[in-house]
């Protein structure tokens, strides 16, 4: 192959490079509501894609091996995140210990990548080779790598059967998304086992990769947009207009917002992480009774009621703290104020 071949090469790279670092900046600059593991899935495919870019300048085998790990980020960690943006924009709920555990594999997965050249469990044998003007390790597989092999099929696999809606979810999107979605996921695993099958020199994966980002940021955008989750001056605003109180498991105050400190004053002399003052201010007066009335009925429905304070009316609910895995984290109170009419 040509120098000039080469260097198109580099320059695919490097726009494939740049393309994903735009990606990335308008996530977390412009755009809103994106998740953590949307956010991620962007960050993996900048450093894989910097890693590709990299080693197709490389000049010896300490920087390639170096950008080759780099470029692992991709394998290891796309088909995860990309399995788990499935689910969350199909509602399918993945327990917090089993993404714990992903994590954790494909983790331990990319520390063994640092072994390269030193032992045998990821490659048995590496070598810098080029063809033509084109940099590759040639390489021989070792028993953790296949391991590694193995975990993104299997992702694969699930996002597929997601994508296919073999598992049901509570997201109800349209069948136009649903079906570019469901083929955009096909066409990236055909690409990458067609480029496996045939044992390309050149790799295809990292274009894929960030074509299907693009691609796939259309409806997760969309999503986000027309929920409230993506609006976050919304729900600011709701913020604003309603108070909130927090405790935790053992009843300690554990702060609230601004509203809240203008109708209960005496929260400002609250000590944070201490149990409620025994008597005095509007709280006691009001909401002491029917907090511990909540506790005491060990009721999972929200407590509801209203009092009136001069010639405002407010509503209150009180309810359960709970994490991803269901465990009682502390409690809540939520207050509406209603002006009553003279």
């Amino acid at each position: 192959m040509f120098l000039k071949e080469k260097i198109m090469l580099t320059i695919a790279y490097l726009i494939s490079f740049l393309v994903a670092i735009a990606i990335l900046l308008f996530m977390i600059t412009y755009g809103e509501g994106y998740s953590i593991n949307q956010v991620l899935l962007a960050a993996v495919i900048v450093i894989g894609n910097g890693g590709y870019f990299a080693l197709s300048v490389s000049e010896d085998l300490a920087h390639a091996i170096l950008c080759t790990q780099l470029t692992y980020t991709i394998g290891l960690f796309a088909p995860m995140l990309l399995f788990i943006n499935i689910t969350e924009i199909y509602k399918i709920r993945v327990p917090s210990w089993l993404l714990c555990c992903m994590y954790a594999v494909q983790f331990a997965l990319y520390l063994c990548t640092a072994t390269i050249g030193k032992t045998d469990i990821w490659y048995k044998s590496v070598e810098y080779s080029r063809m033509g003007d084109i940099v590759y390790l040639s390489k021989v597989y070792g028993p953790f790598h296949t391991f590694y092999l193995v975990t993104m099929y299997l992702y694969f696999l699930l996002l597929v059967i997601c994508s296919a809606g073999i598992i049901k979810g509570k997201r109800k999107i349209s069948s136009q998304d649903a079906t570019a979605i469901f083929f955009l996921e096909f066409f990236t695993i055909a690409v990458y086992v067609a480029e496996r099958l045939v044992g390309f020199r050149v790799e295809l994966f990292p274009f894929v990769i960030v074509f299907c980002e693009v691609l796939l940021l259309i409806p997760i955008t969309k999503l986000n947009t027309y929920s409230l989750t993506g609006n976050n001056e919304l729900i600011r605003k709701r913020l604003d207009d309603e108070g909130y109180i927090f405790f935790d498991r053992r009843l300690r105050f554990m702060g609230g917002n601004q509203k809240a400190f203008e109708l209960f004053p005496e929260l400002h002399e609250w000590a944070l992480e201490k149990k409620i003052p025994g008597s005095g201010g509007r709280f006691n007066t009001y909401l002491r009774q029917p907090l511990y009335k909540y506790l005491e009925e060990q009721n999972e429905e929200l407590l509801l009621g209203s009092f009136t304070i001069k010639d405002v009316k407010l509503s209150y609910r009180i309810g359960t703290i709970r994490n991803r895995s269901g465990i009682n984290q502390g409690y809540i109170i939520e207050l509406d104020e209603v002006k009553l009419s003279e």
